[in-house]
């Protein structure tokens, strides 16, 4: 059951559940949402009528439409190249990471809402835009055009950087997923709208070309390129992990076919600059890449196919390490030289998530060990409180479990209860504000980071929306088909 508010001005309305829930409704007025997409509308109305758990309903009500409702911070709408500027929720600046997965969920539906697919295609060339701008950048300004304000990093005042910064530069981590990113979202857009006319666009290719040259130059050894490094970064700052050691360059690594990232997805710096989650969602996208432009771009869909394949056959050369309590197992970083950090990170991509981005099967022997020792405290960031338990990251620290760690808890379990308990988790980590946060204290949920953090929150409809469609009978009233989801989307 539905209510529709109509506005004394015009037609339009604001739809909401009419269910006894503890949370409350926290979605903006539909005039004061950012961009409104009416199969999505139709989409949460299907999800939460048919919904047994009327708080989870107004979670996901609330949650997964964030990103439409609050952070489509500008959209040049161009039949031939729009372009979108995502900022990531209380921060004003665009993530590649970030804006990828804050819209991915919603690319399922592009092809009945021909504004949402121009929306989706915006991102898409907008960040083709910022990496050729400045590809080891990990966020961006919005283009001047837009005419939205830029104000000052605040946390970069003092950052030395080779390549020096562009004009488009809110912050120059080097984080290897963040390019990754890019090909990830072009891969799901082409897949599931069938649009494959970006493929042969300048601009998109002359990212791709970036994404390539960079990865390879990333492959060198430390030795390899020293006095002539392509990439340092330094910051003055009181926290190890928001500079790199030896002036800017980082740990050495040997070569050995991987890529290094001096930042991890938390943006926090890498302990081993060859960080094994954002090397197996690499070759993962790389080999999306060469099934994308195969036909079309042959010579750089043969260079993407190469380079994906030496660095799975690196991972699972020098990236599986033995454990007393576990066998063998992903180490979360590695320096080359026979040096491992064996931990996990909350941040995707994470070891938790490889299934979720198809580098493994949620099944394999050697997955399965290691998402038990990430959800095990010889995990030195996963944190057992009186009542909640998750997967943290040093960038919060000690103690502050974030959800986004329990909804990929979720999207890689095939066990029934630990699901349910999980969502249990996931209801009261919201401490009754209606969404989702970065982070909380795992002995009290009302102490928590980010309030608006658009990425936790699509990630939570996202894990909604994947169990109403492969496990219905956990969360949906009996007979629900996710068919009908889709019929009533057209």
């Amino acid at each position: 059951m539905f209510l529709f508010k109509s506005s004394a001005n015009n037609e339009e309305t604001t739809t909401k559940t009419e269910c006894k829930s503890k949370f409350p409704f926290v979605r903006p007025k539909e005039s004061e949402r950012k961009f409104v997409s009416p199969v999505i509308e139709k989409v949460i109305k299907d999800i939460t009528s048919n919904m047994k758990d009327k708080d989870l309903a107004r979670l996901f009500e609330n949650c997964w439409p964030n990103t439409l409702d609050t952070t489509v911070a500008w959209f040049n709408v161009g039949e031939d190249f729009p372009r979108t500027f995502i900022v990531t929720g209380d921060i004003p600046a665009m993530w590649l990471r970030d804006s990828t997965n804050q819209i991915i969920s919603y690319i399922p539906y592009a092809k009945c809402d021909d504004k949402l697919k121009n929306l989706i295609l915006g991102v898409i060339y907008m960040q083709a835009e910022l990496i050729i701008s400045d590809p080891y950048a990990n966020a961006y300004y919005a283009p001047p055009e837009s005419k939205l304000p830029h104000p000052k990093n605040p946390w970069s005042k003092t950052d030395i950087t080779t390549p020096p910064p562009s004009s488009a530069t809110w912050e120059k981590k080097w984080e290897l997923d963040s390019l990754v990113s890019f090909l990830k979202l072009s891969h799901n857009y082409w897949s599931n709208t069938k649009d494959d006319k970006f493929l042969t666009n300048k601009i998109w290719l002359e990212a791709v070309n970036s994404i390539l040259d960079i990865l390879e130059i990333q492959q060198l050894g430390t030795m390899q390129e020293f006095k002539n490094e392509a990439y340092k970064f330094s910051r003055l700052t009181r926290t190890t992990t928001e500079t790199l050691m030896m002036e800017g360059i980082g740990a050495p690594v040997k070569r050995i076919g991987l890529v290094k990232s001096q930042f991890r997805p938390s943006d926090d710096s890498t302990t081993f600059p060859f960080l094994i989650p954002s090397n197996a969602f690499a070759s993962v996208e790389l080999s999306h890449l060469y099934e994308m432009i195969d036909t079309t771009s042959p010579d750089i869909a043969k260079k993407a196919k190469n380079l994906s394949q030496i660095i799975r056959d690196s991972i699972y050369s020098n990236a599986i390490i033995p454990h007393k309590h576990f066998e063998n197992i992903f180490a979360y970083e590695i320096d080359g030289y026979g040096s491992s950090n064996l931990m996990d990170d909350a941040n995707l991509p994470s070891l938790l998530s490889l299934p979720y981005f198809g580098f493994i099967d949620n099944d394999d022997k050697i997955y399965l060990k290691t998402r038990d020792f990430v959800l095990s405290d010889w995990n030195k960031f996963w944190f057992n409180g009186e009542k909640f338990q998750g997967v943290g990251s040093p960038h919060t620290g000690l103690g502050y479990i974030w959800p986004m760690s329990l909804c990929m808890k979720i999207l890689t379990s095939t066990n029934d209860q630990e699901i349910l308990e999980t969502l249990e988790l996931l209801k009261e980590s919201s401490a009754d504000t209606g969404l989702m946060h970065e982070s909380f204290y795992y002995n009290d949920p009302n102490n928590y980071t980010r309030s608006w953090f658009a990425w936790a929150n699509s990630l939570f409809g996202e894990t909604i929306l994947h169990l109403a469609k492969e496990k219905p009978d956990l969360i949906m009233i009996d007979d629900f088909k996710f068919i009908k989801l889709l019929d009533a989307s057209k």
